[in-house]
């Protein structure tokens, strides 16, 4: 991954109705883990001092699972998750989508986007986060659904609770992440290249 593909945004605000990329006001449709902006076609990772985060209202307070304090079960994984640096999970989507697309089951991913300061209505301050830019899966032919062969045939190991098949787009996986997301099947060496250039790109 050359580091001269990522494009790197100076500043990021995000609010409920709206967001502000590089000064310009942006629609926002809201997942769980990411917001996505339908005009420059992003998709952006939720973020917590450089750290995944997920909005879910049914999602444990941060605060309790880090500082040991919920017990629920899954704590462990929510922990996992809360400690995942955004820039990796990242880098997990890109090889995925890359996966994806080459497969024909996903849509294309058109670039790397690195914000450098970042700062939402649940992220407690400023901090890094980054993104892809992906193709519009509305725009695409419609099929019939990707299945599970598939999808590990493309070399994805689907998340657990297979949301990525429930919730398709005209066919097409469209989103990876989830308590226990979605992985690219042996592309540590992948994800470890792109989460390095992301790192790069923002100078760290």
């Amino acid at each position: 991954m050359d580091v001269e593909r990522i494009e790197v945004i100076d500043r990021m605000r995000l609010w409920p109705s709206h967001a502000a990329l590089a000064g310009r006001i942006c629609r926002v449709k809201w997942g769980a883990w990411a917001v996505y902006l339908p005009g420059p076609q992003l998709k952006i990772m939720h973020a917590v001092a450089g750290r995944q985060h997920c909005i879910y209202h049914k999602a444990p307070r941060r605060e309790e699972v880090l500082g040991g304090f919920d017990r629920r079960e899954g704590a462990q994984d929510w922990a996992r998750v809360f400690t995942t640096p955004v820039l990796r999970r990242v880098a997990e989507n890109w090889v995925m989508f890359s996966r994806l697309h080459a497969a024909g089951i996903g849509p294309e991913p058109k670039g790397l986007v690195a914000i450098r300061d970042y700062r939402s209505f649940f992220s407690r301050g400023r901090g890094i986060t980054a993104g892809l830019r992906l193709a519009d899966l509305t725009k695409y032919p419609e099929k019939a659904p990707t299945t599970e062969d598939e999808l590990r045939a493309a070399g994805i190991v689907p998340d657990y609770s297979r949301a990525s098949l429930r919730e398709q787009i005209r066919g097409y996986v469209s989103d990876l992440n989830n308590l226990r997301g979605a992985m690219p099947e042996e592309g540590e060496a992948e994800v470890a290249a792109v989460e390095a250039a992301l790192a790069r790109a923002l100078g760290q």
